[in-house]
């Protein structure tokens, strides 16, 4: 589809999705005819978002509206209900709105603040473009192979800092090549050509290979999709995990059900974690991680004064889901800016509050160095961000720096790494653990 023709399509995934939400918070929502009118809704706004979901730009005004309008709706919901008179409703309003004024005016209160926000954006971006213009085969040659080696070796040759993502990309791509017209597939990276792919690539293919079988599973269902079907949907997309994966990098693929979820499907986030709570629980903290991912890179939150870290907070229901959102974020923050550890010193001078009170931020950037060290051996970007130090006159700055990063970064990420990989749990990287807890002896 042309650009123009796709740019078409915009204006009807927001309407119907926005009509959808609507009606959903309107009496009769919730009859029987309402939901089928909800899920036709759901299922237009799907298919035309679907037409422009490659384009970038169109992608990225398309969440950007549709967070903006889901938050209306909501508001809205709350006036109709009155809850927006309750002194507690009232309080957080205000408090969210002092803080994201304070951190709005931060973002570009000094020169070097706005040049850290405006590298932070740039590099966002990139990472963007190395996904969507990812120029690799999406179907299997003729004779039915893949040249998997051979797209493996020119994807590293682009240097340090792009090959993680783009691994991350191939993964996806392989796994749909082989999934073409409906083909079900067994040990595509524990067995054959697929388990004897080099070690530093597995990481990063596993986390890739995920993100396409929750895009095989997760479009099946709306947000009026009956607890069975959610529960086949979920099925479906372990048991592909479980038939394709190696143990040891496992949770890379896992994780990818939450980025998928959290990016294209929103509105499934929370029926999606119900279901699967239960049936899987480590599943479902690796869901959250890959959901705290995706807040990373939603448009919304790349605007000064909107921050990823209090949706890191506010949309899991429960503690645990809390800090693997927050280490998802941190992940993703991490290696994003990994070329830059000025805007992650200049994050923890200013607005560590917003990180205090565990160490799920820690744990971020600690398994952002070690899969990128991982997935580049000797990553020079990985060395540099370790010894990077503040400037000794800012006492503030580097207290803050110690405190979440340490001086011994670098000899921790090498040691954790090496740890890791003799235990065969590199996967676990993709869900919140107190690291130096889980080197020393991992969780039961």
């Amino acid at each position: 589809m042309t650009g123009f023709a796709a740019a078409l399509k915009l204006p009807v995934a927001i309407s119907s999705f926005g009509f959808q939400r609507l009606l959903g918070v309107l009496p009769g929502g919730d009859s029987e005819t309402g939901r089928t009118v909800r899920t036709n809704l759901y299922k237009a706004g799907d298919s035309a978002k679907d037409e422009f979901s490659g384009n970038t730009l169109l992608f990225e005004t398309f969440q950007f509206s549709d967070n903006v309008q889901s938050a209306l709706i909501e508001w809205a919901s709350d006036a109709v209900t009155l809850r927006i008179l309750e002194p507690s409703y009232m309080l957080s309003a205000v408090s969210e709105l002092v803080q994201g004024s304070t951190d709005a005016f931060e973002s570009v209160a000094t020169g070097a603040s706005r040049r850290l926000w405006r590298e932070q954006v740039s590099n966002t971006f990139d990472v963007i473009r190395f996904v969507n213009d990812l120029d690799v085969p999406s179907e299997l040659s003729a004779d039915g192979s893949y040249p998997i080696d051979e797209t493996i070796d020119q994807l590293y040759a682009r240097g340090d800092f792009p090959p993680l993502w783009l691994i991350e990309g191939l993964g996806e791509r392989y796994a749909e090549a082989h999934m073409n017209d409906g083909k079900t597939v067994h040990g595509l990276l524990s067995a054959g050509k697929g388990a004897s792919l080099p070690e530093k690539s597995q990481l990063m293919m596993h986390a890739g290979m995920g993100i396409a079988f929750a895009k095989h599973a997760i479009p099946r269902l709306n947000p009026c999709s009956s607890d069975a079907e959610i529960d086949d949907a979920l099925k479906m997309f372990l048991d592909m995990v479980e038939d394709n994966s190696q143990e040891r990098y496992k949770g890379a693929a896992l994780e990818s059900l939450g980025l998928v979820t959290r990016t294209w499907y929103m509105q499934m986030v929370g029926l999606v974690y119900d279901r699967l709570a239960p049936m899987d629980g480590p599943a479902s903290e690796y869901f959250w991680h890959g959901a705290g991912r995706a807040m990373y890179f939603s448009p919304l939150y790349m605007l000064p004064g909107f921050s990823p870290w209090h949706a890191a907070e506010e949309e899991p229901p429960n503690e645990t889901a809390r800090r693997n959102a927050r280490a998802g974020v941190a992940w993703a923050f991490t290696i994003v800016n990994i070329r830059h550890p000025e805007i992650t010193a200049h994050f923890l001078n200013h607005r560590s509050e917003t990180i205090s009170g565990n160490d799920a931020f820690a744990d971020g950037v600690y398994s952002a160095l070690i899969t990128a060290g991982e997935t580049v051996p000797g990553h020079r970007f990985v060395t540099g961000y370790c010894r990077y130090r503040p400037d000794p006159k800012d006492q503030a700055a580097v207290a803050a720096w110690n405190r979440y990063v340490g001086a011994d970064c670098e000899a921790r990420v090498n040691a954790w790494r090496q740890t890791l990989k003799s235990q065969g749990k590199l996967g676990e990287l993709f869900r919140y653990h107190s690291l130096p807890d889980f080197v020393a002896g991992p969780d039961e």
